[in-house]
This record gives C-alpha cells, sequence and structure tokens, in this order.
C-alpha cells in the first residue's frame, strides 16, 4: 500500500484540492439553503451523493425550509479540516508561514461574512417573509437570487465595518438580535484583523528590515569615520548578497545547539548540493563525510577579497563550492590559472606546513568552506582512508598541479 508522504508534492495537491472542496461546501450549502431553496439533483450528483439517502420526500419542508438541503448544514463543520491542512502547510510547505497564515486569516474573515450574510437573510424566509422583514421592505422578495445575496453581503459588511448607511435597518425583534450579533462581531473582528494583519506583514520581512538597518547604521558609521565610497559600496554589496543567498543567516550560529544528528541532517541538506561537485566528498564514505561537515566552516568573499595570501602559513584547507578565484603570485603580477566551483586548494601547504607561494582572489561572489589545520589532522588520524582519498583526487589532477608545481606554487 503506497503512503503519501506529508512534504511530498502529492500530499500538497491533494490538500488542495481538499481545501477546495471544502471552501465550495462552506460557500454553496448555506447559499442553497437560504437563497435557492431548491434541488438540482443532476447538478450536484457527484459533490452530494450522500444526499440520495434523503432524497425519498424532497418536497418536505421545516420553517419553510427544504428538509434535504437543513441535512447538509453539517458539511460546514469540515472547515476544521481546512485549519487542519494550513497547519500542515506551515509545518511541512516551503511557503512563508507568515503568507499562509495571512491567506487562512482572510479566507475565515471572507467565510465568516458569507455565513452571516446567509443568517440575515435568512431571518425573512424563517419568517415567511412579512410585511415589516426588511427584505419585503426593500422590494427584492421577488428579485433574482444575485440581488437578494447581494444586498445581504452589502448589509452585512457595512455593519461589520461600523459604516452602516441606514438604507437597511432592522425592524422585526429577530432582526435586531442579529443586528446586535454581528455589530459585536464586527468590532471584534476589525480590530483582530488590523492588528493581526500588521503583526503578519512586519514578520514576512522582519530579517531583512532588521539586516538593512544594520547596512544603514554601518554606512553612516563608516561615513562618519571617512572611509572611502568604494569600499563603502563594496560592504553594502556583501551583507545583500548575504541575504539574496543565505537570508542574512550564517548556519554555524543558527544550528550550532543542535545535536550532532540533527545539525548534520540539515547540513547535507544545506550543502550537499554544493558540496556534490568536490570530488573529495562524492567518493569518501559517510562516516569521513559527516565528520568533513561537522568540521567544515562556511565563509563568502566578494569581488577583489583574498582567499589565501601568499606568504601566508598554511593552516586551512579550501572547498570552493560556488564562484571563481584566480590564483597569481608576485603581488599579482604573474597569473597561474583559475579556480572554479568543485575545486580544493590549501592542502599542500597545510600538509607541508609550508608558506603559501601564491595568493588565490576572488573575482566572483565566492562561497568557500574551510577546514582547519586542527580539525585536518584529527580527521586524518581517525580516517586514514582521507590521505589514500586525497592522493587518488590529485592523480586525477596532474595537469593542473603539475603546471601548479613548475611554476613553484604551493597553495
Amino acid at each position: 500500500m503506497r503512503i503519501i508522504k506529508e512534504h511530498s508534492a502529492l500530499r500538497i495537491i491533494w490538500d488542495t484540492c481538499l481545501l477546495v472542496l471544502i471552501l465550495a461546501s462552506i460557500l454553496i450549502v448555506p447559499f442553497q439553503l437560504v437563497f435557492l431553496q431548491s434541488i438540482d439533483v443532476m447538478a450536484l450528483l457527484v459533490i452530494y451523493i450522500i444526499d440520495l439517502f434523503f432524497l425519498a420526500n424532497p418536497d418536505f419542508n421545516v420553517y419553510n425550509l427544504p428538509l434535504v438541503l437543513a441535512f447538509r448544514l453539517p458539511r460546514l463543520l469540515r472547515i476544521i479540516r481546512m485549519y487542519l491542512i494550513f497547519r500542515r502547510w506551515e509545518v511541512f510547505s516551503r511557503i512563508n508561514p507568515g503568507i499562509l497564515r495571512i491567506i487562512k486569516f482572510v479566507i475565515t474573515i471572507m467565510m465568516i461574512i458569507h455565513l452571516l450574510s446567509c443568517v440575515w437573510f435568512l431571518s425573512s424566509v424563517l419568517e415567511g417573509f412579512p410585511d415589516q422583514c426588511w427584505v419585503v421592505r426593500g422590494g427584492i422578495h421577488q428579485a433574482p437570487i444575485f440581488t437578494q445575496y447581494l444586498r445581504s453581503l452589502y448589509w452585512t459588511i457595512t455593519t461589520m465595518t461600523t459604516v452602516g448607511y441606514g438604507d437597511i435597518t432592522p425592524v422585526l425583534d429577530v432582526e435586531y438580535i442579529l443586528a446586535i450579533i454581528v455589530m459585536l462581531m464586527g468590532a471584534s473582528i476589525y480590530a483582530f484583523m488590523i492588528g493581526n494583519i500588521a503583526s503578519l506583514v512586519s514578520r514576512l520581512d522582519s530579517g531583512k528590515a532588521n539586516l538593512f538597518n544594520k547596512i544603514e547604521s554601518m554606512t553612516q558609521y563608516l561615513r562618519a569615520r571617512k572611509i572611502p565610497n568604494e569600499t563603502i559600496k563594496t560592504v553594502r554589496n556583501y551583507y545583500e548578497y548575504q541575504w539574496e543567498k543565505h537570508k542574512g543567516i550564517h548556519e554555524d550560529t543558527l544550528f550550532g545547539d543542535l545535536p550532532d544528528q540533527f545539525r548534520l541532517r540539515i547540513l547535507r541538506g544545506l550543502i550537499a548540493e554544493s558540496l556534490v561537485r568536490v570530488p573529495l566528498f562524492k567518493f569518501c564514505s559517510p562516516p569521513l563525510r559527516d565528520e568533513l561537515l561537522k568540521a567544515l566552516r562556511s565563509h563568502t568573499y566578494p569581488p577583489g577579497i583574498f582567499i589565501a595570501r601568499e606568504g601566508e602559513v598554511g593552516k586551512e584547507f579550501f572547498f570552493l563550492s560556488c564562484g571563481q578565484a584566480q590564483i597569481s603570485s608576485n603581488n599579482g603580477r604573474t597569473k597561474h590559472g583559475m579556480i572554479e566551483k568543485g575545486d580544493y586548494f590549501g592542502h599542500l601547504s597545510l600538509i607541508l606546513k609550508e608558506k603559501r607561494s601564491a595568493s588565490v582572489k576572488a573575482l566572483t561572489y565566492c562561497e568557500v568552506f574551510k577546514l582547519h589545520r586542527d580539525d585536518f589532522n584529527r580527521i586524518k588520524d581517525e580516517y586514514p582512508e582521507l590521505t589514500a582519498l586525497l592522493k587518488k583526487m590529485s592523480s586525477k589532477e596532474t595537469d593542473r598541479l603539475s603546471k601548479l608545481i613548475l611554476d613553484g606554487v604551493t597553495l
């Protein structure tokens, strides 16, 4: 038996279909009961197949309402299923939970307005349309169904929003009671709606707002300290790139307090696509890969910034997952080739404990994972396969390494 996973596309499609049918039921059932007051078996056979059990006597009425249609009212309880679907989407969907909450809130308000509109017209139906009821006084007793519903909707909205033009007013006791209820609900819902929507909208971009407030504060500070505009522009571009790429969040800070197994599971999902291009991670065993993942630290380098400098002692092993960098020496005068996504460097100077004889400068924004010497030595001692794997990878890059060695380059 096939099981539909909670986060699968099939489950989302299924929930969406259910949501549409639930909303259709909430709209159609009260509307048909209050305004149509008739049964079209052929048109609704598929949706209301269960109603076939009650069609033995479709003309039987209670308080001027067809009993068959009244039996459909429990379908409104399906709205509970709608909230369960939205709750599941908030947990498993990639859609911003704040957007889902706004959609859910708007749908709820629309459903309440629709139901109250139907109840307002129902007050006249149950009384048998007496001369004093608002429907007869408004001259819409024999009007088209759309006109009757539109007037009911109009009164509900104007009453809930406390506008109240006075063209449709209560006269009967039941109408006064309904008007009081709608006004009280309207005042509460209006205040609740404004507060919640404002709060939800502010949360959607709270991270972005905080980041750009930080950028503006830093810009003002740097300008006050007479820092060149070109440097300020580079700083702003860096933070904007960080937002577009990582939403201003650093993985080490965000997941640092999680248990190792949880952190590994998240890291695999976050950087698996980047590291799959690195042969070392592609061919190593799962335990070794997990140790490397836990030890790696991600860094972002903007264009023009050195990732590794000539003359430094090699203390780090670099993996370039995104971007392009230039290898050069003699203060940039001598070029030795390019480093692109999937390439790694820094292992020679790290293993040999020598100073680097060349620099690596970012030409574009570069996403780099660093493995520090202490972690490298620890993992190498615990997993001897790392040394054999590095030799294997080096043999596959003989041409590039030979050219660098001939040029006297140690990275």
